[in-house]
């Protein structure tokens, strides 16, 4: 027989052991890491907008155009927009290149 474990194989200490694990060191907002956020949440909604059909799906493309220029000033503050290249003309429009 194995010993009990009464917090649970993931709990957090001292919770119960249905309580999910805590993720330690990410952040919901951006700090030091703001930028790779920035960018990789720019490269996810650009690979989105090109796969989405604008005519169909009007509400959906502007959502994820809304949210690339929302993106904007924090690409320019870290230099990403000096040292990328979009080649798509939709989205590069979009961030006013």
């Amino acid at each position: 027989m194995y010993p009990s474990q009464p917090e649970g194989r993931h709990a957090a200490p001292g919770g119960p052991p249905s309580q999910a694990p805590r993720m330690v060191g990410l952040q919901s907002k951006p700090g030091p890491q703001g930028a790779p956020s920035a960018l990789a949440t720019f490269v996810t909604y650009a690979k989105a907008l090109e796969t989405l059909d604008k005519d169909h799906f009007p509400d959906e493309y502007a959502t994820h155009a809304d949210r690339i220029k929302e993106l904007k000033p924090f690409l320019r503050a870290h230099g990403i927009l000096d040292v990328m290249q979009i080649k798509n003309p939709e989205v590069a429009a979009l961030i006013g290149i």
